[in-house]
């Protein structure tokens, strides 16, 4: 069993900059890069302060797959999860898990302690497809 685990985040907004900024408290954590298409995003600055790799393409950071254990996919754009699955293929990369909406979901709500799921932004991600 690893010790840490090596997490990438596409998308730093209301989902994803929340997680990123538990994953920076967790030594089991290796945060290994966020993409945004918006550098002034939330997470995309918190990365940039904490010297994590960012980029604003998707693509770049499915690059880096063979560094990942899971991408937290969390943008809302229906594109990005199929997009990065199919660099997974090309790469022969079976190792990174792609997380969606849901799953990100149940995290934050988790870290927030809610006692409620918290809700949706993209409620039209319901996985791969």
């Amino acid at each position: 069993m690893a010790d840490t685990v090596r997490v990438a985040i596409v998308g730093g907004g209301r989902t994803g900059f929340p997680l990123l900024q538990d994953f920076l408290k967790r030594p089991y954590v290796e945060v290994v890069g966020v993409a945004d298409r918006d550098p002034s995003s939330p997470g995309a600055k918190l990365a940039c302060e904490n010297g994590i790799f960012f980029t604003e393409h998707p693509d770049v950071l499915a690059a880096k797959a063979s560094l990942i254990d899971v991408i937290i996919e969390v943008t809302g754009d229906p594109s990005v999860k199929p997009s990065l699955k199919d660099a997974f293929q090309v790469q022969g990369n079976r190792h990174t898990i792609i997380l969606q909406d849901v799953v990100a979901r149940l995290f934050v709500s988790i870290i927030q302690n809610s006692q409620e799921l918290v809700d949706t932004f993209h409620p039209e991600d319901d996985g791969i497809g």
